[in-house]
């Protein structure tokens, strides 16, 4: 069974990967993993209402869960190329995302495009992979711009350059402040787990990240 026809993908258009200055999205906002933890452990001579206030920023506000489904098996390391949510009509290219000379994750240079966090998992290993995507750039709707309507049970299918897909089921929807959401979403798992981020209102600039999760539960070879 091929790609194109298992996913319905349309033949990659590639585009360059862009840095966005971090006052144009919330997506920029997210801390490196250094700053995150730090953020999500504070040190012991901080104030206890500041603790506090921290400990209630960084808990998610959960808007759709379910039990997270038995995981299929891993698969091996293969770079994604696409990505479809059939349940909102995105069929995206893929692009890898690498990290500024200051450590803040990078973000897809244009609308359309979803960003692989390049130094995490691939979709489909053991362990957390991270898809980025815009609400909404310059001007116009982001591939992620209706993500937040993902619901537990929806589908999220990776094609990867080994030609094999892996199919995502979601379980989790949430939303967190985005200085905390880049560490919990990459949070370390013993299953093939996915997540995808994005700002959680229009114009990339809202208070929140929108975090859903998925895990591997179905995969096709390639051809």
């Amino acid at each position: 069974m091929s790609v194109a026809t298992t996913l319905s993908l349309r033949p990659p258009e590639l585009r360059r990967v862009g840095v966005v200055a971090a006052g144009l999205t919330a997506l920029a906002a997210l801390a490196t993993t250094v700053v995150a933890t730090t953020l999500l452990h504070p040190s012991d001579d901080q104030p206890t209402s500041a603790l506090s206030s921290d400990a209630e920023r960084a808990t998610p506000r959960t808007l759709a869960a379910e039990a997270a489904p038995v995981p299929h098996s891993a698969l091996p390391e293969s770079t994604p190329t696409r990505v479809a949510i059939p349940a909102l009509g995105v069929d995206a290219t893929v692009v890898g995302l690498g990290r500024t000379p200051s450590g803040v994750a990078e973000v897809p240079g244009h609308a359309s495009a979803v960003g692989w966090l390049a130094d995490g998992p691939t979709p489909g290993e053991t362990g957390t992979s991270v898809l980025t995507g815009h609400t909404d750039f310059a001007h116009e709707r982001g591939s992620f711009f209706s993500l937040h309507l993902l619901r537990p049970g929806d589908t999220v299918r990776v094609a990867r350059a080994d030609r094999s897909i892996g199919a995502f089921t979601v379980y989790r929807v949430e939303e967190l402040t985005p200085k905390y959401a880049l560490a919990h979403a990459t949070a370390p798992s013993n299953h093939p787990e996915l997540r995808l981020l994005t700002a959680a209102s229009s114009n990339d600039g809202g208070g929140a990240t929108l975090v859903v999760s998925a895990r591997l539960t179905a995969a096709v070879d390639g051809e």
